[in-house]
């Protein structure tokens, strides 16, 4: 009103000059009404609620995420790569997540890349999951979005299912397939659907991947658009979908479907990911939330030194506790051996007391063995690294 008074004043005669700085106020007035008003996240979308989400905005990736696998024993599928948790093959950069596969030996292989997933950190039933991703190109490249029932080390593949949510293969540089796997419909016999895109649109631009997957259907899309539906009945064996899944994300060379590279494949070859989200409907993700847990960290670790008739093991015990110091059950604690015995027990589960036992192998040899907590996750829960008493403990034992 001021403002306005004051024109009307010191400017009546000129009526050019008033609508002119009218015009500019309401400008300004609306402008800063539009910044003063809270705009809403980027990933929030109508009718879900996230759950969990990786913008990979950190500078490494964030093991209370994400596990990187390591390998090459050709996963399955005879693939050629090499998994390794090395930069070169796994790392974020200017807020993506690369994975890069390179041609080089390693082990026993040719080429290296990367395989990252959420399995004992991030476990869930039904939701929405969405990836924007550019995805890499050539004969024998590989690339995979997609999900494992968290059963499927007692189960098996494929009786625990399996969820691709987006699959690529270079010698098919148009499509995107959606394929389910279950008991009776696995491998080659997988039921799914493909949709196409112009030639180069894949590796050049980058698109959103997801599906919608509640009670007794799945849907498939790409940047919204619904692609194809799958329900039970629709499936030539059991549905097993009902259940927990977590998450993968790889770029595998070579193997049985996609064929082998060439010489017309280009190395090296990177899939970029921008973002994972995961939302569930509300009623649901509110039961998800109450069942988080909070951080955990290693309490207590000790080692001792066991007679047995092939001269001596060690036996580990690890016991994991809350932010609160309470004991953490169902917890799965990897680790390795070190010293006169390499080998033994290295992944197991905390009983209801929050406490695991492992056994080293058997030696003969006297010396030192020790074990080292690599990793201990539970889905719902954080691990502190830097809460841990210790994460290492080492027994000597000194034969006749």
């Amino acid at each position: 009103m001021r403002l306005y008074t004051l024109l009307a004043l010191g400017w009546g005669g000129n009526a050019k000059l008033y609508r002119f700085v009218l015009f500019f106020s309401s400008l300004v007035l609306l402008v800063g009404c539009s910044f003063s008003r809270q705009s809403p996240p980027e990933w929030e979308r109508e009718g879900w609620t996230l759950i969990w989400h990786d913008e990979f905005d950190e500078e490494i990736i964030d093991s209370n995420k994400w596990e990187i696998e390591i390998g090459g024993h050709g996963w399955g599928n005879n693939e050629w790569q090499f998994y390794t948790d090395r930069p070169e093959n796994v790392r974020i950069e200017d807020g993506l997540l690369i994975i890069e596969a390179r041609e080089e030996k390693f082990i026993r292989r040719n080429y290296t890349s990367g395989r990252l997933k959420t399995q004992g950190l991030l476990n869930f039933t039904y939701g929405r999951v969405e990836a924007r991703m550019k995805l890499p190109y050539g004969q024998g490249i590989w690339p995979a979005f997609w999900m494992l029932g968290e059963d499927v080390n007692d189960l098996g593949w494929p009786r625990s299912g399996e969820i691709d949510i987006m699959e690529h293969i270079g010698r098919k540089p148009t499509h995107i397939y959606a394929t389910v796997h279950g008991p009776g419909y696995s491998g080659g016999g997988g039921v799914g659907h493909f949709t196409t895109f112009p030639a180069g649109s894949l590796s050049e631009n980058f698109h959103v991947y997801a599906i919608e997957w509640e009670p007794d259907e799945i849907r498939w899309y790409v940047n919204d658009n619904q692609f194809f539906k799958l329900t039970p009945d629709q499936v030539p064996g059991e549905w097993v979908f009902d259940h927990p899944f977590f998450i993968l994300i790889n770029l595998a060379v070579g193997g049985n479907w996609p064929g082998y590279p060439d010489e017309s494949t280009k190395f090296p070859q990177y899939l970029f990911t921008d973002y994972v989200r995961v939302y569930q409907r509300p009623e649901m993700a509110a039961e998800y939330q109450e069942l988080l847990g909070g951080s955990m960290h290693v309490g207590d670790i000790q080692i001792s030194a066991v007679e047995d008739a092939n001269g001596w093991h060690a036996l580990a015990q690890i016991t994991v506790l809350d932010q609160d110091e309470n004991p953490v059950p169902d917890v799965r604690i990897v680790g390795g051996w070190v010293g006169t015995v390499t080998r033994g027990e290295t992944t197991a589960f905390t009983d209801l007391s929050g406490t695991v036992l492992f056994l080293s192998d058997s030696t003969e040899k006297s010396g030192e063995i020790t074990f080292c907590v690599t990793n201990i996750s539970r889905n719902g829960y954080t691990y502190d690294k830097f809460a841990n008493i210790r994460n290492c403990a080492k027994v000597e034992q000194t034969q006749d």
